[in-house]
């Protein structure tokens, strides 16, 4: 089973230099909204969040040089690290299989004086729980002793002695999913993974702003 890690590009050799982030401050009762979706709720009758730009720390001129199929989100947006996204790349996601649990908000992107469709994927809402601890595997830098833990509670808890003694992050080895998907996200390194399937669809389409990586410990999937 091949998967990529994939993530957006943000920071370029030019004179802008930075991508534009999500900015939904004008969005009515957004705030409200942005707190319960960056907690983990799903929201399913939500408005269309109406409306969002990009802004950088830079130069306003500037904000607005480059438009891609993914943004990252700050100031006013949803915290977790969700993608803001174009409606090209959701009804790409729509098509594959992505790990649960998520939710697609819709939203209007003032972006040079026209608004756009675009879509805050909430995605995944908890990506430990298709992990199976008992068969995945972590080292550290040593790279000498194996780790394996029997449930999310004792790998939480030594994760967190780990990091507070030493300052350094569990490195994956293994990582075993109960079921397969197209999409689904590394609990251990926070990466987002992709199949090849879904990775060979994103560049047949030409989806701007996104790149991959291989990765440098296994996946594997129940049953595959």
């Amino acid at each position: 089973m091949k998967y990529y890690k994939i993530d957006y590009i943000s920071i370029f050799n030019t004179k802008e230099e930075v991508l534009g982030y999500a900015n939904g401050e004008f969005v009515h009762n957004g705030k409200e909204y942005f707190e319960k979706i960056g907690n983990g709720e799903i929201i399913k009758e939500a408005p269309v969040f109406n409306y969002f730009y990009l802004q950088t720390s830079g130069a306003k001129k500037e904000w607005e040089w480059r438009l891609q199929d993914v943004h990252g989100g700050a100031y006013e947006y949803p915290a977790g690290g969700y993608w803001y996204i174009s409606d090209d790349f959701k009804l790409l996601l729509e098509n594959f299989k992505i790990a649960p649990d998520y939710h697609f908000y819709e939203t209007k992107l003032l972006y040079k004086g026209n608004k756009l469709k675009y879509w805050i994927f909430q995605s995944p809402i908890n990506p430990f729980q298709n992990m199976d601890f008992q068969k995945c595997e972590f080292i550290i830098k040593d790279n000498i002793n194996t780790y394996i833990f029997h449930s999310k509670e004792e790998y939480l808890l030594f994760y967190k002695k780990h990091y507070r003694e030493t300052k350094t992050k569990l490195r994956s080895k293994i990582i075993f999913f109960n079921e397969y998907y197209d999409y689904v996200v590394n609990a251990n390194t926070g990466d987002k993974l992709v199949s090849e399937n879904l990775k060979n669809a994103i560049e047949t389409l030409k989806l701007e702003g996104l790149e991959f990586f291989e990765i440098d410990y296994e996946v594997s999937v129940a049953n595959s």
